[in-house]
């Protein structure tokens, strides 16, 4: 499948979240002179003018999403992955472990810091997850018991015989390990034109929302450092909570994409066995009555 050199992936997952940032920082926190440093030429009525203003505005903007891309990985996706599982694990009812299940205890230290550094997202989960336990806040969810029994059945199958990985130590209540799951995702991306596309628009979506929440916990330490130790603030602590807010949905947002780039990876490779594989008696569940 081709792809351009400028992807999908670059304008949502880097640039767009790039751009947030610095509007955030020009217009909330008022540092006026990004806008100086940004604007490359003196204002003009000529249209070449005002877009070459505009370049070091959109290569800033670039740059700081990739900045914000590490930090996010390293960050709201460790978190994620500490604390619901993968999501090729948890799709298929894999429970997952405690958060402070680190084999060592420099482990868990580091997983209370990170439950420190991402706050308003770690403290929303807790409350509104774990213990209030409201369904809408959950989008690690598995599948259906019969569902995931057959596409797991039929992801080995795949596995085995067209990438000729061994199975034979594959079992459903473990889940489908990490680098098995890398290798259904770049057997289908290869062998399935129309699935590679979505899976594509699922990692922009899920970059784009995991970033964008990594900004809104920056700007919600900036806001709390600012309105506790910087007189004459115009931020107050309808900011606070409002930033806070927004880093926990679009963390849920990012759970949501990143559990189905990896449910659609599962289900191409599912289809694609059932096409060209000899299928397999039907499990009774999806027999009819």
């Amino acid at each position: 499948m081709k792809q351009n050199p400028f992807s999908f992936y670059d304008f949502l997952g880097y640039m767009l979240p790039g751009a947030v940032l610095l509007y955030i920082l020009t217009f909330v926190f008022g540092v006026d002179s990004l806008v100086v440093m940004l604007n490359s030429a003196e204002a003009k009525n000529s249209a070449a003018s005002q877009l070459f203003n505009f370049i070091p505005a959109v290569i800033g903007a670039y740059l700081i999403g990739h900045i914000l891309a590490i930090g996010s990985s390293s960050v709201i996706e460790a978190f994620t992955n500490y604390s619901n599982g993968y999501p090729s694990e948890f799709l298929f009812a894999v429970k997952s472990k405690r958060y402070l299940s680190s084999n060592s205890v420099s482990g868990n230290i580091g997983r209370i810091i990170l439950w420190l550094l991402i706050f308003p997202i770690s403290l929303l989960k807790t409350l509104l997850k774990d213990i209030l336990k409201i369904k809408m806040f959950n989008q690690a969810k598995s599948l259906p018991k019969p569902l995931r029994e057959a596409t797991f059945s039929k992801c080995k199958t795949i596995l085995n015989d067209q990438v000729g990985v061994n199975t034979a130590s594959m079992e459903i209540d473990k889940g489908i390990d990490g680098d098995y799951l890398r290798l259904l995702y770049h057997f289908i991306f290869e062998n399935s034109e129309r699935h590679s596309a979505k899976l594509q628009n699922y990692v922009a979506l899920y970059g784009l929302t995991r970033n964008v929440s990594f900004v809104f916990v920056l700007v919600f330490w900036g806001c709390l450092y600012s309105y506790f130790f910087i007189e004459g603030t115009n931020v107050g602590l309808y900011h606070i909570a409002v930033f806070a807010v927004l880093a926990y949905v679009f963390y849920i947002g990012f759970v949501k994409f990143y559990r189905r780039y990896s449910l659609e990876a599962v289900m191409a490779a599912t289809v694609y066995t059932a096409k060209n594989i000899p299928p397999k008696p039907v499990h009774k569940a999806f027999k009819r009555n």
